[in-house]
């Protein structure tokens, strides 16, 4: 297993630049035909190509999704990859083995559905960090990309997984997953714009 490569791309190009800056739009017109020109949709749709392109030294791949709407490149043997997008960025990972990445805007939304995946042991532990508002924008992001790895099986991510540790000078969230003998290493990095967290699966 090795360190994945991941990109964080600000959209700060027009639908113009990005189409132009695509090769084969016969690999997602279809998933943009409905969607209006210029929309926040279409325009991450577009980006996360974009970015995977640079990912993959400018070679475009088709992208697949499965019934969940995972998405994988489409031909055999392929790393595997995650993307996220949120208000101006999109951020996409490419690893060798299952991988999750999420990205999220900094603001007070997470303040309002705290409660809905932390628990009152989960926020203590993420008091004593500096800066009780980043921890938790970290936990909710880095809980949503153990959710990428893990699966549909652990959409209750407040029931069955609890932070136990942040170590905010190694950059990483140690997570524990309810009913197996697992620990997943989430790491992190952030601004004043967003915090990103990724994950690989660790096969313990």
């Amino acid at each position: 297993m090795f360190a994945p490569d991941y990109i964080v791309w600000k959209i700060t190009e027009t639908e113009e630049e990005l189409r132009a800056s695509l090769s084969h739009p016969e690999y997602f017109e279809e998933k943009i035909r409905n969607l209006k020109p210029g929309s926040r949709r279409l325009m991450e749709i577009l980006s996360v190509r974009r970015a995977l392109k640079e990912l993959l030294g400018g070679v475009e791949k088709r992208i697949i999704y499965d019934s969940y709407g995972k998405p994988s490149i489409d031909e055999p043997d392929a790393p595997y990859i995650s993307f996220s997008h949120t208000k101006q960025y999109v951020a996409v990972i490419v690893s060798d083995v299952a991988v999750g990445i999420d990205i999220e805007r900094r603001g007070d939304r997470v303040q309002r559905v705290v409660k809905q995946f932390l628990t009152p042991d989960e926020i203590a532990i993420l008091a004593l960090t500096p800066d009780i508002d980043l921890a938790i924008h970290l936990a909710w992001s880095g809980k949503e990309s153990a959710f990428k790895v893990l699966g549909q099986s652990f959409y209750d991510l407040k029931k069955l997984t609890s932070i136990i540790h942040v170590d905010m000078e190694q950059k990483v969230v140690l997570l524990r997953i309810e009913g197996r003998d697992m620990l997943m290493h989430i790491h992190f990095d952030f601004t004043e714009d967003y915090v990103l967290t990724w994950v690989q699966d660790e096969g313990n």
